[in-house]
C-alpha cells in the first residue's frame, strides 16, 4: 500500500472510531458562588450574603462578576431560575416589618418587577422563566388556605393553575410557547404530573406505573418533551421522558430510584440515580448512548470529585451539578472546555484540535468533532 493509500485508510479509520471529549467538573466556589441556575452564555443566577443576616438575589458571569438584584422593599430576596436572555427570577421579602413575599423578575435596565401573589401571604416559591419571561412557580391563595401552581405572564400577571382535584400544586417548568409542567394533588391523595396550556388547561399525564401513578414533571423543553419522575409499578421511583403521550423509563445506575430534573432543546436529560449501594449519582441521559454516571465522563478529575446530582443542563451542553460533601454542598459546573467563559456565538465555528496519528506525529487538519449548538 502507497503511503497516499494508506493515509487515506488511517483517515477513515480516524473518522469511525470518534473520541469522546472528556467533561471537566470546575468548583464555582473557587469564584464565590454557589448558583441554582445558569443559561448558555454561562450567566448564573444564585443567593449570597451582603451584610450578616441579609441574603440577596445576583447574577454571575466570568466577565462583569456579581450583578446584586436588590429586593422589593425588604432586606433579603432570593433567585430560582435565569434565561437565555439573562433575566433572573426569584422571590423577595416586600419590606422590612413583616416576612411576607412576592415572586419578582428582574431585567437588566428595568430591575425588579414585583409579579405578586395568588393573595397569600406565606413564601411563594418560583421555579422556571422562559425566552419572553413568563415565569412560573407556587403561591399561597387567600387565607393560605392552600398553595397553587401559576404562571405570570408580561401584561397578564398571574393566573392560578388550580389543581387536579387535591388542594396543592407547584409548576416546575415552561417552555418558549408558554407550555407549563409540574405536580399536583389529586382528590384520590396522590400527586401527579401535569402539563398545562392556555387551550387546554391543566392535564394528568399520568406515569410509568399507569395513569394513578405518582410523580412530578420538572421540566419541558421547546419540542414539548416532559421529564421528571413517576412510581413505576414496582413501587420505585423512576426517571422518565414523556413525548406525545408516550412515556419512556431513563433507568438506573444499577439502584433502585431515579429523578429527571432538567432537559435541554437537544434532548439531553440530567438528574440523580441511586446505584447498587444506595448512593445518589448525578446523570446524563440521551437518546444514543442511555442514561451513563455523570462522574464517569469526568477527565481531569485529581480532586475525586463525586457528583451526587446534576440540576441543570443548557443548550450548549453546559450541566449545573451537585456534590454533597461533609462540609456541605458544593456546587459545579460541568463543561467540556474547561473554563468559566463565555462560549463563542452560535455562529462561530471554533477551529478543531489537531488529531494525530499514532507513531507519525502528523496533524490531520479539518476532522472536525461535532459542534453543539448553544
Amino acid at each position: 500500500m502507497n503511503f497516499r493509500l494508506w493515509m487515506m485508510a488511517a483517515m477513515g479509520l480516524a473518522l469511525a472510531s470518534p473520541v469522546r471529549a472528556d467533561y471537566f467538573a470546575i468548583d464555582l466556589s473557587s469564584v464565590g458562588i454557589q448558583p441554582v441556575a445558569v443559561n448558555s452564555s454561562r450567566q448564573f443566577a444564585g443567593t449570597r450574603e451582603v451584610a450578616p443576616g441579609q441574603q440577596q438575589a445576583y447574577r454571575w458571569d466570568n466577565v462583569t462578576s456579581f450583578t446584586n438584584l436588590g429586593t422589593l422593599g425588604g432586606t433579603n430576596s432570593s433567585a430560582s431560575a435565569i434565561n437565555e436572555q439573562g433575566w433572573v427570577a426569584g422571590t423577595s421579602r416586600i419590606n422590612t416589618t413583616s416576612s411576607v413575599s412576592h415572586a419578582f423578575l428582574w431585567q437588566p435596565g428595568v430591575g425588579l418587577t414585583d409579579l405578586g401573589t395568588l393573595g397569600g401571604t406565606s413564601f411563594p416559591t418560583v421555579s422556571a422563566v422562559n425566552a419572553t419571561g413568563v415565569v412560573v412557580g407556587a403561591s399561597p391563595t387567600t387565607g393560605n388556605a392552600a398553595t397553587h401552581a401559576f404562571v405570570w405572564q408580561p401584561g397578564v400577571g398571574l393566573t392560578d393553575l388550580g389543581t387536579l382535584g387535591g388542594n396543592n400544586s407547584v409548576a416546575r417548568g415552561v417552555n418558549d410557547a408558554g407550555t407549563v409542567v409540574g405536580a399536583s394533588d389529586t382528590a384520590d391523595g396522590g400527586s401527579r404530573p401535569f402539563i398545562w396550556t392556555e387551550a387546554g388547561g391543566l392535564v394528568d399525564l399520568g406515569g410509568l406505573g399507569g395513569p394513578t401513578a405518582d410523580g412530578s414533571a420538572n421540566d419541558i423543553n421547546n419540542n414539548g418533551v416532559v421529564v421528571g419522575q413517576s412510581t413505576r409499578g414496582d413501587g420505585t421511583s423512576g426517571a422518565f421522558v414523556w413525548n406525545a403521550g408516550v412515556f419512556t423509563d431513563l433507568g438506573g445506575l444499577g439502584g433502585a430510584n431515579s429523578v429527571a430534573f432538567a432537559i435541554n432543546n437537544l434532548g439531553e436529560v440530567v438528574g440523580t440515580a441511586q446505584n447498587d449501594a444506595g448512593e445518589s449519582l448525578a446523570f446524563l441521559w440521551d437518546a444514543t448512548n442511555g442514561l451513563r454516571s455523570l462522574n464517569s465522563l469526568l477527565g481531569d478529575n485529581p480532586q475525586n470529585v463525586s457528583l451526587t446530582r446534576a440540576i441543570g443542563i443548557t443548550d450548549s451542553g453546559d450541566i449545573l451539578a451537585e456534590s454533597a460533601t461533609l462540609d456541605g454542598t458544593i456546587v459545579y459546573l460541568v463543561t467540556q472546555n474547561g473554563d468559566l467563559n463565555p462560549p463563542p456565538p452560535t455562529n462561530e465555528v471554533p477551529a478543531p484540535p489537531a488529531l494525530v496519528l499514532a507513531g507519525l506525529g502528523l496533524p490531520l487538519a479539518g476532522l472536525m468533532r461535532r459542534k453543539r449548538s448553544a
